[in-house]
């Protein structure tokens, strides 16, 4: 078990390098992506809400999720070949370049995504059966079980294990990642039928942005009551993909919380 443990933390180490590499002249920090518009990336900044467009793509983007892990930038609901057919792959933060990685196992809408560095999985609640599903680094779907929520928002804290999901009501939750049930937090009081989450373990910070009324705004959340505070406005419209790019030499952290999670388990 030991053995397998340490192989699980040095692939994360490596990852860590691997990440410094990929996202050398990349400013760390949030990053948003648009969906319905320029099919924009963006960077956002968690002082005052505004966007600065970074890339966009070239493809269309359908109530997006997007997480980044171990030195990738992964997304959902992405359209290379048609609307029918929504894919799972990573971007290319800089040219907006993206290479897809499976059709989301048939489900036209996996709106929030979540990843964890440690486990070296990806979360995402397909929207039509509301069912947990794992993708792992070789693209390898699992189901997990039935959430209950649609999971419009989602983001994982890597240093305490937490998964965290709103539904389109505005709750928030946290998810069992080995269950998929679903416990409720609270009401945050804004309407999330487009938004993103997002945590930065560093500041130990959870963030949503939301669209609705139209205009996009930047909010932190309380993970313990899910009392939000505005931030500030995008000055974008449509940015519901959200995600905490780190500095490389933090995700060195993740992997020594990882080990403990791992071992405690």
């Amino acid at each position: 078990m030991m053995r397998r443990i340490i192989g699980r933390v040095v692939c994360v180490v490596v990852a860590c390098g691997f990440a410094a590499s990929a996202f050398a002249g990349i400013e760390p920090g949030l990053y948003g992506l648009q969906s319905w518009g320029d099919n924009g990336v963006y960077k956002i900044d968690e002082s005052t809400g505004e966007a600065t467009l970074i890339s966009t793509l070239p493809y269309n983007t359908f109530c997006v999720g997007i997480s980044f892990m171990n030195g990738v930038l992964y997304a959902s609901d992405i359209d290379p070949v048609n609307p029918d057919i929504l894919h799972y792959g990573w971007i290319d933060v800089p040219t907006g370049e993206y290479t897809g990685i499976h059709n989301q196992d048939g489900n036209l809408n996996w709106h929030g995504l979540a990843s964890s560095d440690a486990l070296g999985l990806t979360w995402a609640i397909d929207q039509a059966g509301m069912w947990l599903k794992s993708t792992d680094a070789d693209g390898v779907i699992t189901v997990i079980g039935h959430a209950g929520i649609d999971g419009r928002g989602m983001a994982y804290d890597d240093t305490h294990g937490i998964l965290y999901a709103t539904d389109w009501g505005g709750g928030l939750y946290t998810l069992d990642i080995s269950t998929a049930a679903a416990t409720f937090i609270g009401n945050m009081g804004v309407n999330v039928d487009m938004a993103g989450l997002a945590y930065d373990e560093v500041t130990q910070t959870l963030y949503l942005n939301d669209f609705w009324g139209g205009e996009g705004n930047l909010y932190t959340v309380d993970v313990d009551t899910a009392e939000i505070t505005l931030v500030g406005p995008n000055g974008y419209d449509m940015i519901d993909g959200l995600a905490w790019i780190p500095e490389p030499a933090s995700l060195s952290l993740l992997a020594i919380g990882g080990l403990f999670l791992l071992r405690r388990r």
